[in-house]
């Protein structure tokens, strides 16, 4: 099933350099889109490229516990009894 996701949209003001507009429109007419969805789209991806830099990578430190020790039995933990 799909969601609808609402987007609220608000009127802003750029100065852009021409000839980064003009690009822009280019691209938006090549590929049949609004140049607000080019801007849109080229502004996420700034910010989603961004926020991923700022990510840390969880690093787990270990440390070498010697032999393993996977064949252990109840005789290694617990001796026989004394029997009087």
């Amino acid at each position: 099933m799909l969601k609808l996701i609402q987007y609220m949209l608000i009127r802003t003001t750029l100065r852009l350099n021409e000839n980064l507009k003009k690009t822009a429109e280019k691209k938006a007419l090549e590929d049949d889109v609004t140049l607000q969805e080019i801007f849109n789209k080229a502004l996420e991806e700034y910010l989603e490229k961004d926020a991923r830099k700022k990510a840390k990578k969880i690093i787990f430190k270990t440390h070498h516990l010697g032999e393993p020790l996977d064949n252990l039995t109840r005789d290694n933990f617990y001796p026989d009894p004394k029997q009087s």
